[in-house]
């Protein structure tokens, strides 16, 4: 069986309660985790560069075109390859994008994400790895 290859984006932005990163509450009725909360992006076309999947992703899950965003790395699990991105985004994101995909969207802080019941655990390693990254 081959791996599907994904691209996703973490935004996020700073704030006094620390860095939040914003995440998906996915659709009731999603092929993968339905009603849990996880990252925005998708799967790679065929042809398509990770960058360009990104872009694509972002803009048809949120109406909105990524510019300047940070590599953070390969995540590679039984089934996946995700491509991670992160971007800075201002505090008044939200009134910036449309979700188009899921429920909506939820800033986390680094303390609301770690006791999140519905954010999966290889979620949870990619977020540890970016707070991680951010601190140092």
């Amino acid at each position: 069986m081959d791996k599907r290859i994904c691209s996703i984006l973490i935004p996020y932005r700073e704030a006094t309660a620390g860095i939040l990163v914003f995440l998906q509450k996915r659709a009731k009725d999603a092929v993968r985790h339905p009603d849990d909360f996880g990252f925005f992006g998708g799967g790679m076309e065929p042809g398509e560069s990770p960058e360009q999947a990104l872009e694509r992703e972002t803009w048809e899950e949120l109406s909105f075109k990524p510019t300047g965003y940070d590599f953070l790395g390969v995540y590679e699990s039984a089934h996946t390859i995700r491509h991670v991105y992160s971007l800075k985004v201002e505090n008044d994101f939200e009134s910036k994008i449309q979700i188009n995909e899921g429920q909506y969207g939820k800033f986390f802080t680094e303390q609301e994400y770690q006791s999140e019941p519905l954010i999966t655990d290889k979620d949870k390693l990619i977020l540890r790895d970016f707070y991680h990254l951010k601190r140092t």
